[in-house]
């Protein structure tokens, strides 16, 4: 191999693996199909993914390539990585050339997959009033959840920078929080804990201490880690900023209105289930094409677990759930030649232990140590069972690939 076509594959390499990178593909996820794509061009190469940087060292005969590549961490973009998986392929089968790949990932990185504002606001509504028909609760706390949803969306349509971004999860959850608190002045019977749950859904990183676990368990200590503690400080933020929205809130008064609700059927699980999942498509960034499918494995992963649950318990059941998922993500990857990322993230979405994490961390801010520390324990085990779970369903089916 001529040295010129050699980096001209080095090139190509690395900009798939940044592009992985930007789509929020995990350490030992990237690693390996770096290491595959590598060995596929014929080149000898060692990669080491973290959350915000890419160490890679690529060799053929004499020529030699070290690669340190800074890069900011993002969330998933199921849009972006079906077309880089897409790209990939046409490169792999002759039908273009590494730099029309090169230019095409590039093209891609530089495309907005965002839907429109109204389209993210009414997924958080949607989001919201679903996640509170599954925790349970009144009417009263359906249309609060709701509400809070659609301002939570109004908010977040707002891009910070600088400083702001840094908290800006604790300024989300300080809002909600006094929204909630202050309608409780008026509707005694409003069960705060799961309007404001319901609302932060969304901002919840059940999915981000998830893929930490699933990275320190293949052995990516570094990357897992960093991730694990980052999604600790997003937990740490959120629970702040209840806490000061709670304080603010005991500051005002408002008369009580003397209305009685009634329970949310549970029949309406049913109903707001499908609608729950399909809110995946605007969270992950999901194409429109694949609304369906994004739908249907997000009631199938719950399905499972739940029956799962109700036979074996919740740890065994988060299990079944997880190699559920697993197994057809991979179906679905073998079946209709697509990354099965698209169904396993949507998948578990509705599964990962995030707002478990949040309650152990109110409880601490209460002083309550002990309830603390046992929730948190159960956030632990119920994200790795999750985790052992999807890498059994890989061992049940073999993955197309690696994402």
């Amino acid at each position: 191999m001529e040295r010129a076509e050699f980096l001209k594959r080095v090139k190509f390499i690395m900009k798939f693996g940044k592009a992985l990178h930007s789509v929020g593909s995990p350490a030992h996820t990237l690693e390996s199909t770096i290491q595959g794509l590598c060995q596929q061009f014929q080149i000898k190469g060692s990669v080491v993914s973290l959350p915000t940087a890419i160490f890679s060292s690529f060799s053929h005969g004499e020529d030699e390539v070290t690669k340190i590549e800074r890069v900011e961490p993002k969330g998933i973009d199921l849009g972006r990585l079906s077309k880089v998986d897409l790209v990939s392929q046409e490169v792999l089968q002759g039908q273009i050339t590494f730099e029309e790949g090169g230019i095409r990932l590039d093209e891609i990185d530089s495309t907005d997959n965002d839907y429109g504002p109204w389209v993210r606001v009414g997924s958080f509504v949607i989001a919201s009033i679903g996640f509170m028909i599954l925790f349970g609760g009144t009417w009263a706390d359906l249309l609060t959840s709701g509400f809070v949803g659609f301002l939570i969306g109004l908010l977040s349509l707002v891009r910070p920078m600088g400083l702001v971004a840094q908290i800006f999860e604790g300024m989300i959850a300080m809002a909600a929080s006094f929204i909630a608190f202050t309608i409780l002045k008026m509707i005694p019977s409003l069960n705060t804990g799961v309007v404001i749950l319901s609302s932060l859904i969304i901002f919840m990183p059940g999915l981000f201490i998830t893929i930490a676990i699933a990275e320190i368990a293949t052995q990516n200590l570094t990357s897992g880690t960093s991730r694990l503690m980052g999604g600790a400080m997003i937990l740490l933020k959120l629970a702040f900023g209840v806490f000061l929205g709670t304080k603010l809130a005991s500051w005002f008064y408002l008369p009580v209105i003397p209305w009685e609700f009634s329970k949310v059927p549970e029949w309406m699980v049913i109903v707001t289930l499908p609608l729950t999942s399909l809110m995946s498509v605007v969270i992950f960034k999901a194409e429109k094409t694949d609304w369906k499918w994004v739908t249907l494995a997000g009631v199938f992963g719950y399905a499972s677990a739940k029956i799962g649950n109700h036979y074996l318990g919740p740890e065994l059941g988060m299990f079944v759930g997880g190699s559920c998922v697993g197994a057809m993500s991979n179906i679905f990857a073998r079946l209709k030649n697509r990354p099965s990322s698209i169904f396993q993230f949507s998948g578990i979405i509705l599964l990962v232990p995030g707002s478990i994490g949040y309650r152990s961390l109110s409880f601490l801010f209460e002083r309550n140590m002990v309830g603390g520390l046992d929730t948190a324990w159960t956030m632990i085990t119920l994200a790795m069972a999750l985790v052992v779970g999807i890498f059994m369903g890989n061992i049940i089916i073999k993955p197309r690939r690696a994402y």
